[in-house]
């Protein structure tokens, strides 16, 4: 038998073996009752549930439809592969319940840092985002309903007034009902965007009687004219496929998660959000061209519709707000124990008031979607979907073979994209 066979033997007789001690270890801790469908939704929601939707057609705007989609496939193929790291390391080491913490401190301790660094930073910026989707969308929609013209920062103070104060409570159980709330307000978001492109009556006609694209917009299928704005919406495309920090919910929670089990869930849910997330990104450009906004729902006509749609978007962010800053302040509480172990409830009191106030003020002060969402992609996402998912596995997997090489490329390709993209973000 020569090597390669050797080593192919040696990799499926090990993933058997790390299935039935993964799966024993999620039936002693009471974990591993749910089904694929579940997986797939909870890693569904985590792409779809966030702002990336509202921003993906700006960063299409700035590459062409045609080399967008190429770049919506490239980074969505990378984000199912780093799941799949994750998931063949978290079977491999064989703890339950499993976390990106409990994953990299098995294989890689000295690296723990740079797993609170990531989501310190990727959920402090979603939340961020959440209040400038309040700030875009709340006050045309108020207007509509015959409240008077509320200043952008009004709304976002308001808003915050609710979400940060949900943010102080230390149990957040009572908003995991937003998760399929989320759901519901995305796949009608994309309907709405359909509608507005077939124009069946006049409520959704998004520029009267004029042709599409909306003014004098330009559409192109591939549009390199400003190389430095098609660097600056990379890190959007990184953003909008993000979910590597719930597949280990999938892992934890999902009955029999064999190998192939968890890749056709990790399949099937990139699959459906690549559908959505094309969806609104080709026809909100087609719709308003070159001059798109860095959300997408900012550009449509008032009416009752898009009124309710800006409003019920707006909520889901208010209480989405908390469920980011949850994470975010348990990283960073990690990060100061690293340097200062004893804080108490002074620091937890610290450290949430220096985020709230932070993505407050970022919030009012930054009126473009497009800048948070690219500034989050380059730092919190490529760590999470490229950089970390490759120092897993290589540090799991030691023997030689095409994947661990693979993993490492993932993990080269984060390293590159991360201070390019940050870059580019700043000239």
């Amino acid at each position: 038998m020569d090597s390669g066979n050797e080593v192919a033997l040696s990799v499926a007789s090990g993933s058997s073996t790390a299935t039935s001690v993964f799966e024993s270890a999620k039936l002693a801790k009471e974990l591993g009752f749910a089904s694929a469908r579940s997986g797939i939704l909870v890693l569904a929601n985590t792409v779809l549930g966030g702002s990336g939707l509202l921003g993906m057609p700006s960063a299409l705007a700035k590459s062409g439809y045609a080399l967008g989609m190429l770049f919506m496939v490239f980074f969505a193929f990378c984000s199912a592969f780093g799941c799949h790291l994750l998931q063949c390391s978290a079977r491999r080491i064989g703890q339950a319940p499993c976390s990106f913490y409990s994953v990299s401190n098995a294989v890689a301790p000295r690296w723990t840092w740079l797993i609170d660094s990531a989501v310190m930073v990727k959920c402090f910026g979603v939340a961020t985002s959440y209040l400038i989707i309040v700030g875009d969308l709340a006050p045309p929609a108020l207007v509509f309903f015959g409240f008077r013209q509320f200043h952008r920062w009004e709304v976002i103070l308001i808003g915050f007034a609710v979400a940060g104060s949900l943010a102080c409570c230390r149990n957040l159980s009572g908003l995991k009902f937003t998760a399929a709330g989320s759901l519901l307000i995305v796949t009608w978001t994309v309907v709405l965007i359909i509608l507005f492109v077939i124009q069946p009556s006049k409520t959704f006609q998004p520029c009267g009687h004029q042709e599409l694209p909306c003014g004098d917009a330009e559409v192109k299928a591939v549009d390199l004219s400003d190389p430095l704005a098609l660097g600056k919406a990379l890190p959007v495309f990184i953003f909008g496929f993000t979910c590597q920090q719930n597949i280990f919910a999938v892992c934890n929670e999902v009955r029999n998660t064999t190998c192939r089990r968890v890749d056709g869930i990790i399949a099937a849910a990139l699959f459906i959000s690549f559908i959505f997330v094309s969806l609104a990104s080709v026809l909100g450009y087609l719709t308003f061209g070159d001059n798109i906004c860095s959300d997408v729902l900012k550009g449509y006509p008032s009416s009752s519709v898009v009124a309710v749609t800006r409003l019920l978007y707006s909520l889901l962010a208010l209480l989405s707000y908390p469920l980011q800053i949850h994470p975010s302040r348990a990283s960073a509480l990690a990060l100061m124990d690293l340097v200062r172990p004893t804080g108490g409830a002074h620091r937890w009191a610290a450290v949430t008031l220096l985020e709230l106030i932070g993505s407050l003020l970022i919030a009012i002060t930054v009126m473009d979607l497009g800048k948070v969402l690219g500034v989050v992609g380059a730092t919190g996402s490529t760590m999470v979907s490229y950089i970390l998912p490759g120092i897993v596995y290589v540090q799991t997997f030691r023997t030689f073979h095409a994947k661990r090489l693979l993993a490492l490329g993932q993990l080269l390709l984060g390293c590159i994209i991360m201070p390019v993209c940050l870059v580019l973000l700043f000239l």
